[in-house]
């Protein structure tokens, strides 16, 4: 099993964790991902932008860890914006409308933008 190191990078501005997905994301990440957001989420980070660019794929227990990481980050009143989704990733994520569960933006720079002026 690949580490969780292999399947995102992680930096953190203020209380936005920006999280960026490498490759292929698979159902053997599921618990992984959960702990890793649940520990940065108990580290402070209640917003979290999700960068998509570099995804090949996501299966759909991940897209479900992310609901369930979602409902947790409100909770604090925080939230996941998504970026830069392409590909079949892209195709995924129109066709089970995750753009009406998640803030989605062209890029990184565009979801940090829309913070600052929300903030």
């Amino acid at each position: 099993m690949r580490n969780i190191g292999e399947v995102l990078k992680f930096r953190r501005e203020g209380d936005v964790g920006i999280v960026r997905f490498i490759g292929e994301v698979d159902t053997a990440m599921r618990e992984p991902i959960i702990v890793f957001f649940d520990d940065k989420i108990a580290d402070g980070v209640t917003t979290f932008v999700i960068d998509l660019s570099e995804t090949d794929y996501i299966s759909s227990a991940i897209w479900g860890a992310l609901i369930t990481i979602l409902k947790h980050v409100r909770d604090k009143g925080g939230d996941i914006l998504m970026c830069s989704p392409k590909g079949q990733v892209l195709k995924i994520y129109n066709v089970m409308a995750f753009d009406k569960v998640f803030k989605t933006f062209p890029s990184v720079y565009d979801a940090l933008n829309y913070l600052r002026r929300n903030a």
